[in-house]
């Protein structure tokens, strides 16, 4: 047994998609949980946007910060994986923006599709899931990658949506209102705070570590939940049947990991670990996050949150078939 999944005698072979699916099963069963609290009225409707908020803004900057801060960062920094999992996810945003001009959507609504094809869901799924699969060492990684996502996806998003609305005011006014909402994140300055920090060499105090570990601690648990309620509010059945939802879902859980897998093998030739993490990460369901700027901008949100529901749903095969055969 190696970080609790059954292995073969040969070294070398991935573990077996029965095995990757029991470890991954409990990070699917905390949604589940959530998704229940609030379909039997355990929790009230909207109590996942107000759970959102406190995971958003107290116990994941914390964990960021932690995960930051006590990284060695010389060890780990992988300017590949940043290639690899930028390319991918600029790729499938811009593949989601066809689809959602296709379907003949204005520039502000074809930047949530853009979002809804490429934003994984990093921070929330992410995190969990691969500490349980593939260890500690996968949490700077994915840290990476989450405020990646932030920084140059939603900017791009915003930039957009600005332009579309207010196309008197210019290009820089776009910008500096994108540049704006990505630093007011919390997710975003969390991690840049704990580079800041890593970058002084003075080590974080036991009790500053043991805070930022307990209460970061609560992030996970809290986020899996509150997408559990997140999706408890949205029609299955509805989602299923919308075109324009299956299609970006196919773009999200296909189209983004193979292009992120042909930047990582072919072409840039990345070791096992980060590629596969690379990849793994790219395969991850739609967040919360395009649906949050759908509202913030008064756009559709239908189906958006469809995107999400059907890609939170389906990831749970798409995942355990990439842990299962990429070497990592």
């Amino acid at each position: 047994m190696v970080n609790g999944l059954a292995t073969s005698t040969n070294p070398h072979m991935a573990p077996t998609m029965l095995a990757i699916f029991v470890t991954i099963l409990p990070v699917f069963l905390m949604i589940l949980a959530g998704y229940g609290a609030r379909r039997l009225n355990v929790l009230p409707e909207g109590s996942g946007m107000l759970l959102t908020r406190f995971v958003t803004w107290i116990p994941l900057p914390a964990l960021m910060f932690h995960i930051v801060a006590t990284t060695d960062w010389h060890a780990v920094w992988d300017s590949d994986f940043v290639i690899a999992s930028a390319g991918g996810s600029l790729i499938a945003f811009g593949t989601g923006m066809v689809l959602g001009r296709m379907r003949g959507l204005s520039a502000a609504d074809i930047a949530v599709d853009g979002l809804n094809a490429s934003y994984s869901n990093a921070a929330y799924i992410g995190l969990p899931l691969f500490l349980l699969v593939l260890g500690p060492q996968s949490a700077p990684f994915v840290i990476i990658a989450a405020t990646l996502t932030l920084m140059i996806l939603f900017a791009c998003a915003v930039i957009l949506i600005e332009l579309g609305h207010h196309r008197d005011l210019g290009a820089l006014h776009a910008m500096r209102m994108a540049t704006l909402g990505v630093l007011r994140n919390p997710v975003t300055i969390a991690p840049l705070a704990g580079l800041i920090w890593w970058t002084t060499g003075l080590g974080l105090t036991p009790s500053i570590e043991r805070f930022t570990a307990m209460l970061g601690g609560a992030a996970s648990p809290a986020a899996l939940v509150a997408i559990g309620l997140f999706l408890a509010e949205r029609p299955i059945a509805e989602a299923i049947r919308n075109p324009s939802v299956l299609k970006l879902a196919g773009a999200k859980l296909l189209l983004h990991p193979l292009v992120t897998a042909a930047i990582a093998y072919p072409l840039l030739r990345m070791e096992a670990f980060p590629g596969a993490l690379a990849v793994a990460i790219a395969a991850l369901p739609t967040g919360t996050g395009p649906f949050m700027v759908a509202s913030f901008y008064a756009r559709n949100g239908e189906v958006t949150s469809g995107t999400v529901l059907v890609t939170t749903l389906l990831s749970t095969l798409t995942l355990t078939a990439i842990l299962a055969f990429l070497p990592h």
